[in-house]
């Protein structure tokens, strides 16, 4: 007999008429249904609301999760995110699927705000694209050997 396993997960960014961002993420399976929902103020980025529902085969662990994400309200989402999420949202008494939800919402709304600047970058001829991406290293010393891409054997390194 087969056994059939269906997981869905969505995150949706929505910038709001009050200046916020609002993100929804949603995850359904066959033995768990979840959802957070963040607001991020701007410009900095902080969480300023946070709400979680868990629903279906919910382990007895995880049943104080809307109350536990309230934790992360008041976090900026920047560097060392990962770690915050995982010491106030995590460990024994956490809830690994909020970890989760808070990181890939945090990720989200950085690609809200990046993805304009990637579409510009796809119109560049490739030349001109060398360029930008060789000026971007530049400006962000840290992006050398942090993916294939600003590999010192790469293209993009060549020259510089």
């Amino acid at each position: 007999m087969p056994i059939r396993f269906l997981r869905n997960k969505v995150v949706e960014v929505q910038p709001q008429a009050d200046g916020m961002i609002a993100v929804s993420w949603r995850l359904t399976d066959d033995l768990l249904a979840a959802e957070v929902n963040i607001r991020v103020q701007l410009p900095d980025l902080e969480i300023a609301e946070a709400g979680a529902t868990l629903g279906r085969l919910v382990p007895r662990a995880w049943s104080t999760a809307p109350e536990l994400i309230k934790k992360i309200e008041g976090v900026r989402i920047g560097a060392g995110l990962r770690k915050i999420a995982q010491g106030l949202l995590g460990g024994p008494e956490g809830c690994p699927v909020l970890v989760q939800a808070v990181l890939e919402s945090a990720n989200a709304v950085i690609l809200h705000f990046t993805r304009p600047g990637l579409q510009a970058g796809e119109q560049l001829a490739e030349q001109e694209m060398l360029t930008f991406l060789r000026e971007m290293i530049k400006n962000n010393p840290r992006l050398v050997r942090s993916c294939v891409a600003f590999q010192d054997d790469s293209p993009i390194m060549q020259g510089l």
